[in-house]
């Protein structure tokens, strides 16, 4: 299970308003807004290198240190908005995190080992979900969480969330049910067959050409 990469970015108040945020794009800067517990929705900007070079370095949910007016604040990337035709960042809501408190987040399953059940051509291993939604402490959000496919050996055996190894003190989102089905295996397709009528059409001696 990977650990997080301490990642920081600088925000900074935002005046601008409306129709004058194009400007602030135009200049390199996003757009973004604050809020959280005990916060009112605070408009913001970031450097838009900072924001990409910050966002490469994360792995699903991450736990930011921004700063902002000189104050550290700890910080999760909520949403991100993108221009619909060039897939551009442009613009960022952030959520303020109580450390003490436990989070939501979204966390992305890689999946390792090999099923011998693969290996051997009898079907092939079926990933029912690429992320888990979970709740942990702030300081415990892992990068990813591994899903080992090793015991999956016939088409009984099944991964449920019920089954993934959580952080200490993690446990299944709201929502997300133990029984929820995140990999098994499919049964391979019939291999196509040559009939014997084909094969002895094949071998039986052409037909006289006709004058």
């Amino acid at each position: 299970m990977g650990t997080q990469e301490k990642i920081t970015l600088a925000l900074a108040p935002r005046t601008a308003q409306k129709k004058k945020v194009r400007a602030l794009r135009r200049e390199g800067i996003i757009p973004a807004v604050l809020y959280g517990k005990g916060l009112d929705s605070t408009p913001i900007q970031v450097g838009q290198k900072d924001l990409e070079n910050a966002y490469r370095k994360m792995h699903g949910a991450s736990i930011i240190e921004a700063t902002l007016d000189g104050k550290s604040i700890p910080v999760l990337i909520h949403e991100i908005h993108r221009d619909t035709i060039k897939g551009k960042i442009i613009h960022v809501d952030f959520l303020k995190v109580d450390l003490s408190r436990e989070v939501t987040v979204e966390v992305p399953l890689v999946f390792t080992g090999v099923s011998i059940a693969e290996t051997e051509g009898r079907g092939k291993v079926g990933h029912e979900a690429t992320s888990i939604v979970i709740k942990c402490p702030p300081a415990s959000i892992p990068a990813e969480i591994e899903v080992d496919v090793t015991p999956i050996k016939d088409k009984h055996d099944v991964i449920h969330a019920s089954d993934l190894k959580l952080p200490e003190g993690a446990s299944l989102g709201h929502g997300v049910s133990p029984d929820k089905v995140i990999a098994h295996l499919s049964q391979a397709k019939a291999t196509e067959i040559a009939a014997p009528e084909a094969e002895a059409a094949e071998a039986a001696p052409a037909p006289p050409e006709k004058d």
